[in-house]
């Protein structure tokens, strides 16, 4: 394992949509900043739906959402044009977390249907979705961020078991509005 270059690579590496939407490297969101935030946010949304008498493994939800990006680390945080020409992201992305041999089954989990990986997800995209209200307050144009992940956090808070604790989910973003 290659410990140090997953390290010091989602500590460095900014991720790519904010650089590309006008928000300078020096203020723009590192991998890793952004998995620490996504994993805060499974700890605290597992205990929302553990609170409604929804069995949620915490620790497992928020290991998953600290490693979901780690491939990133060694393949860089492809923006989305580029994966939708590529195709198999999942595929490099595996590959890459082979080659770093460090949470593969981490990886696989985010990609699975278990309560852990589906919350895992909702807090990646939820991350995302509040790092573009703050650029979009320091006027930075992230307006098609903000829609995209608007919609697709809309949709997912409204699948089980989501959907009852989406009052919640609601309140986190609306601290940031």
């Amino acid at each position: 394992m290659d410990l140090e270059r997953v390290l010091s690579g989602g500590k460095n590496l900014v991720r790519t949509g904010w650089m590309q939407r006008g928000v300078p490297g020096g203020v723009g969101e590192t991998i890793s900043q952004h998995s620490w935030e996504a994993g805060v946010l499974a700890y605290y949304i597992a205990t929302k739906l553990k609170e409604n008498g929804v069995y949620v493994n915490a620790e497992k939800a928020v290991t998953i959402a600290v490693f979901h990006d780690i491939g990133e680390t060694l393949l860089g945080d492809l923006p989305k044009w580029a994966t939708e020409k590529i195709g198999n992201k999942k595929e490099l992305e595996s590959e890459a977390i082979r080659i770093l041999g460090i949470g593969e089954e981490l990886f696989n989990e985010y990609n699975s249907t278990t309560i852990e990986g589906r919350l895992a997800k909702l807090c990646d995209k939820l991350s995302t979705y509040l790092q573009a209200l703050r650029y979009s307050k320091q006027g930075y144009n992230v307006k098609e961020i903000v829609e995209n992940y608007k919609t697709e956090l809309e949709r997912i808070v409204n699948e089980e078991p989501f959907k009852i604790v989406k009052d919640h989910i609601y309140a986190i973003v609306n601290n940031l509005i």
